[in-house]
């Protein structure tokens, strides 16, 4: 992941929160407060997906957004998100934090960094970048626990230049953009500027590498949530293998049996072709629910084109391959900020991967 500078950059000393604000020139959300947390968290282990302001949870319950949930993670109470409708915000502002949960949504005053809100596989930490004046200003990273609510990291460190001075934030962040890489283990991992800023999420405390992408990405933490073919069940008995360019995705089990997946013809009345869903023409298969079972997507239909953005989705079983659309997902739906397939990232492939 390259990155251009036109900034020559050399990195703040460790921020305490106080201090961070008070630079910035705007108060961090919820630093006061708390944030909102639970010792039930909404279940998270298993597949996730949205329509419109419907938030499907694994267990079957939803979450409604009132809004479209537009950029959302769902982790500790319920379902985080940002969304605004056309020519609501100003110039280089960022849509509000929202919460939402089954007594309604409220606000949080941050306003993260667009691809940045990330959480934890067990629902536990919820990460993002936060931009300060309404999103058009600095950029902090922050973590929270959502069991208890505490603000455990808070930190523009990495994040601005030494010189601040006269600073354009959103070309600054255009040119070199900063973002979450993971919350692995209790450690949150930061893409800064230039250095990779790693968080110990019990004491706070950080320490900073260089962006060395090769090295990342070859790190443990990187792959656990960065999957790549071939995936297996918890059994290990049947595999995601990768995939040759332009053939039906297949299974494999632990024998080597090869199987090919199928998808139903899309037809409509009387056998006419069915143009009001899914082509179901091509898809791509990415990550268990159970050992027999394995969620995939197609794209949705876009007026004449396929969309792949808002995909619909399949459920692919072995040992025979059949696989079917998963109901109220004709349509296309839109997946998690932090789980390309709807998966949590350990059970699912990155795409492309």
């Amino acid at each position: 992941m390259p990155r251009t500078r036109a900034l020559a950059a050399a990195l703040l000393g460790v921020l305490a929160l106080t201090s961070a604000a008070c630079d910035s020139g705007d108060e961090p959300a919820r630093t006061d407060a708390g944030w909102p947390s639970t010792t039930t968290p909404v279940a998270t282990d298993g597949l996730i997906w949205a329509d419109d302001s419907t938030v499907h949870l694994p267990d079957g319950s939803t979450i409604d957004t009132e809004d479209p949930a537009g950029a959302y993670v769902v982790a500790g109470p319920g379902v985080w998100f940002t969304s605004t409708e056309p020519g609501e915000l100003d110039s280089n502002e960022l849509p509000e934090l929202r919460l939402a949960t089954a007594d309604g949504v409220e606000g949080t005053g941050a306003h993260p960094d667009i691809g940045s809100l990330m959480s934890s596989d067990d629902g536990r930490w919820l990460a993002f970048i936060d931009r300060l004046e309404d999103g058009a200003g600095a950029a902090e990273a922050v973590v929270v626990d959502l069991s208890t609510g505490e603000e455990v990291v808070r930190s523009s460190e990495g994040l601005v230049p030494s010189d601040d001075d006269d600073v354009d934030w959103a070309d600054l962040y255009e040119d070199a953009p900063v973002g979450i890489l993971g919350v692995v283990d209790g450690t949150a991992y930061v893409g800064g500027l230039d250095q990779l800023v790693t968080f110990d999420l019990a004491t706070g405390e950080s320490t900073l590498d260089e962006l060395d992408w090769p090295a990342i990405r070859g790190a443990d933490w990187w792959t656990s949530v960065h999957r790549t073919p071939p995936l297996w069940n918890d059994e290990r008995t049947w595999r995601i293998p990768a995939q040759a360019f332009g053939a039906a995705p297949v299974l494999q089990s632990a024998d080597g049996e090869r199987v090919p997946t199928s998808v139903p013809e899309a037809t409509g009345p009387l056998g006419s072709p069915d143009v009001t869903g899914p082509p179901l023409e091509e898809w791509s298969l990415g990550g268990w629910t159970d050992a027999t079972t394995v969620i995939g997507t197609t794209p949705s239909m876009d007026g004449s084109s396929p969309d792949w953005t808002h995909p619909a989705l399949i459920s692919c079983t072995v040992p025979s391959g059949e696989c079917t659309l998963i109901e109220g997902t004709e349509e296309g739906v839109n997946l998690p900020a932090d789980r390309p397939f709807g998966l949590p990232r350990e059970s699912s492939i990155e795409p492309n991967g």
